[in-house]
Formats: structure tokens, sequence, C-alpha cells
């Protein structure tokens, strides 16, 4: 859980600093608006701290290794539109 929430706050961090010389700049306001959508990465994320650890091991890193991935997809999709 705590890789998710690092690995946001770096590509946050990348995102806008890389795209702060160019003519397209994102900004934190835009990140938050692209990524709330219903079932998207940001409500997905308020959610994790309702999966069970009870759960089988092997369940609950499939879970969090697919919302990284599904968030690392979306940052790169916001990187390069």
């Amino acid at each position: 859980m705590m890789k998710i929430l690092v690995k946001f706050y770096e590509n946050c961090l990348r995102i806008i600093s890389d795209t702060s010389k160019q003519e397209k700049k994102i900004s934190m306001g835009y990140i938050v608006q692209t990524l709330s959508s219903e079932g998207g990465v940001l409500s997905q994320m308020k959610r994790m701290k309702k999966v069970m650890p009870t759960d089988p091991e092997h369940s609950v890193r499939k879970h969090f290794d697919d919302l990284l991935e599904l968030m690392e997809s979306k940052f790169r999709d916001m990187q390069f539109s």
C-alpha cells in the first residue's frame, strides 16, 4: 500500500516537472481531475484501506499490483497525450 502512495507522489512530481517547460503544462488539478473518475485511480486508492489483511496474500498482492499498473498506465497516457 505504501508503495502505491509513494509511486503516486513520485509520478505527480515527475509529470509536473517534465511538463513545466513545455507548452502544455500539467498541474496537480489536472492530475486529480483526470484520475478522479468513478472507478478511477484515486477512488481505488481511497478504498485501499478497506482491503482485508486476512485475505490470502496472493490476492492482496494481485490487487495492489493491478492498481499500481493502472496508475502507471494512466500517468503514461497523461504525459504523452
